[in-house]
């Protein structure tokens, strides 16, 4: 069964309601019960809404039909299963219903066991659907992350970016554009493996979203390299900042299978004014990259920032 289930029972004969209401919780499902079409239509606007709705055709406010229209208008990834309930079982009324929006329908007066075997149809299909939607859930975000560091990745990353940059530029915001990368990365997946080296990059992404504000943006372009976007008052203070984050990671003890590995990273930085006319990502990556090289011949660990020229 669909966890969390619950079924809504829409039905102004209070009798029939009530007989499907102790039915259902028989069954397991914990239920919601209304005497209206109104009444019914405020239960589906809740944060959480039932999953499972057995509306009754004709009830006062809105009807079945109507409701079933209602609902389908709901913007939602997991809509509801709606089975209409109705003595109107001829086939022209179970097309009208099925047109509208429904999914099944149950004719009036209940045969228990029917009843039971269009519930258990409905159950199943919500089980599917909310295995399809967790699995849409995790394609999505292996789309748009690292796995193994659960940073963005390079292409979202670049897109949001460019979204910071126009907001940036609306708020005449400062921004500090930089790149970094761990220093002989290799020596250390030869000394140690490549497993550590997968552990060292995983705790620095955890090291990285920490050493920053949640609004900051961060993710992995690839390898042992990470770009990091902040708004912040002027060149010293940026400079302040990823020198914060270098000590940090400098000072950090990382340990794999009982292993203390020292780690360094080399920074490359470029300034963003506000103000000034905004160039491609590509641009300011190439500036921040040149100024990592830099970093790179100057001993490694060290933060440098490029001269501000596109």
């Amino acid at each position: 069964m669909t966890p969390h289930l619950t079924a809504l029972i829409a039905d102004d004969d209070k009798a029939t309601a009530k007989l499907v209401d102790v039915l259902l919780q028989k069954w397991g499902i914990e239920t919601v019960v209304a005497h209206d079409g109104l009444e019914a239509l405020e239960v589906m606007m809740r944060a959480v809404p039932p999953s499972l709705l057995l509306l009754d055709w004709e009830m006062p406010g809105y009807s079945g039909i109507e409701l079933c229209e209602k609902i389908r208008q709901i913007d939602t990834s997991n809509p509801p299963y709606i089975i209409l309930c109705t003595a109107r079982d001829s086939a022209e009324h179970i097309v009208q219903g099925l047109n509208k929006g429904a999914n099944d329908y149950v004719s009036k007066p209940f045969n228990t066991q029917v009843l039971k075997a269009r519930v258990d149809v409905g159950l199943r299909t919500l089980e599917l659907q909310a295995r399809l939607v967790d699995a849409m859930s995790r394609l999505d975000h292996l789309a748009s992350f690292d796995e193994l560091t659960g940073l963005l990745n390079r292409r979202v990353l670049f897109d949001r970016i460019r979204e910071d940059f126009s907001r940036a530029h609306r708020a005449k915001e400062n921004l500090c554009f930089a790149v970094c990368d761990i220093d002989w990365f290799k020596r250390i997946n030869d000394k140690h493996g490549h497993p550590a080296g997968d552990a060292i990059l995983h705790r620095l992404g955890e090291l990285l979203t920490q050493e920053l504000r949640p609004y900051d943006r961060l993710g992995r372009i690839g390898g042992e390299e990470f770009l990091l976007l902040f708004s912040v008052e002027d060149e010293i203070n940026a400079w302040k900042v990823l020198e914060r984050i270098r000590r940090a990671i400098e000072c950090c003890d990382f340990v794999y299978e009982g292993k203390k590995i020292s780690v360094t990273m080399s920074f490359g930085a470029t300034f963003i004014e506000a103000g000034e006319e905004v160039a491609r990502v590509e641009a300011y990556f190439k500036r921040a990259d040149e100024a990592l090289y830099r970093s790179k011949e100057t001993g490694r660990n060290h933060v440098t920032f490029s001269e501000n020229i596109v």
